[in-house]
This record gives structure tokens, C-alpha cells and sequence, in this order.
């Protein structure tokens, strides 16, 4: 399932040319945000038009963050999901997400997936494969972020005793083993009960969903 080299694109029809930007004027900034103001040539007719949107201070490359879906296998076919719980101001709740984090400067994606494994939840991982370059909220962000496919042996020495970093448990960040069985069922339940879903591990228990119900 690894992205790292795009695949061919043959078949698939460019997009249309980008609309020039006319002008681009920052509002604010803090350490991690910044919030612009572009106004650009509409796409239909050519005439000036404008949006607001936030970008991130961080970003070092082409990637801004990865989140990690990471498996725990049982030869009896009952795997697990690995999840994370934190409380999210935006949202004033706590919520259901994967491990996830910025990528430093100079580091590869997969490299901060498996870093931010290891911070949030005290587990080392082996890399299985990513995907490309995810755009969350378009409309909102310009901030993207790769997933990063991992197997966690549970019996491997480096993972006997799993401890997150210490800048994590302060933040109240705690781990928690999901069946992925029926996946999206046990994440309505928790959405339910008050708890926030993070998109993207919603997104991959709705896959999981359309294969296991609709034969493909």
C-alpha cells in the first residue's frame, strides 16, 4: 500500500490550470499558525475573488503530519486497532484519534509516524506501508497528512513495557486497543457517548465497512 513512489498516471486527466493569486496578505500568527487573506482570479470567469484560510509555521517539506494506523494481529483473526484519547479544545470534548504528530524538519514521514508512535503510546512499530498526501479540510487548511500503515509485535523486548514520553502523559494522552473488527460500529458508540472521531480512522473503518458488507 505504499505512496512513496506515485503511481502512473496514465488514465487519469490532470486538473485544470490553478487561477493566478493576485495577492496574499497574512492577518495573524502565532507560534504554530498562521491565518491569510488571497484574493485570486475565479476559476469561471476571470474576476478577482477572495478566501481566507490557515496554514501551518511548521511545515518543512511537502508533509505536514502523519497519523499512524497501527495493528496488533491474533492468529484467531480478532485484530486490534491502536487508538489514542486526548482532549481537543476546538472541540471542548475528548477524543477517539491515531497516533499523531508534526514532521520535523529533514525527517521523512515515516520516520515521525513511527517517532510519534512510540511517544504517544511507549510501542516501537514495523512500517507496513502510507498513502499520499491527505487534505483534511480544503475549504479551511491548506495542512496535509500522511497516513502510515504499522504491526505492532506485542511480544517483541522493546515492547514489554510500552511508556509514553513524558510530554504526552502530561498532556493526558492514553492508549487503548480497538477490535477492528465492525470497526465503524464501535466508534458510533463511542461518538454516542461524547467523544469527538477523528476523520481519518473513521475513513479507513468505513472502508473496512464497504469491503466486509458489500463482497469487494
Amino acid at each position: 500500500m505504499s505512496h512513496s513512489k506515485l503511481p502512473s498516471s496514465t488514465g487519469v486527466p490532470k486538473p485544470p490550470h490553478s487561477p493566478a493569486t493576485i495577492e496574499k496578505k497574512e492577518l495573524a500568527k502565532s507560534r504554530f499558525l498562521r491565518f491569510v487573506d488571497v484574493n485570486y482570479h475565479g476559476p469561471i470567469d476571470n474576476a478577482k475573488a477572495s478566501w481566507q484560510y490557515v496554514e501551518r509555521t511548521t511545515r518543512r517539506g511537502d508533509v505536514d503530519a502523519v497519523n499512524v494506523f497501527a495493528i496488533l494481529k491474533h492468529k484467531d483473526g480478532n485484530h486490534q486497532v491502536l487508538v489514542v484519547k486526548q482532549y481537543r479544545p476546538p472541540l471542548e470534548k475528548y477524543t477517539i484519534e491515531l497516533p499523531a504528530g508534526l514532521v520535523d524538519q529533514g525527517e521523512a514521514p515515516e520516520i515521525a509516524a513511527l517517532r510519534e508512535l512510540k511517544e504517544e503510546t511507549g510501542y516501537v512499530g514495523k512500517l507496513i506501508g502510507q498513502t499520499g498526501r491527505q487534505f483534511l479540510s480544503p475549504g479551511l487548511t491548506n495542512e496535509n497528512m500522511v497516513t502510515i500503515f504499522a504491526e505492532i509485535d506485542t511480544e517483541a523486548p522493546e515492547n514489554q513495557h510500552p511508556t509514553p514520553s513524558s510530554a504526552d502523559r502530561k498532556l493526558g494522552i492514553t492508549k487503548e486497543w480497538l477490535p477492528l473488527k465492525n470497526l465503524h460500529q464501535t466508534l458510533a458508540q463511542y461518538e454516542a457517548q461524547g467523544w469527538g472521531v477523528f476523520a481519518g480512522l473513521y475513513a479507513i473503518a468505513h472502508g473496512l465497512y464497504v469491503k466486509e458488507h458489500m463482497g469487494l
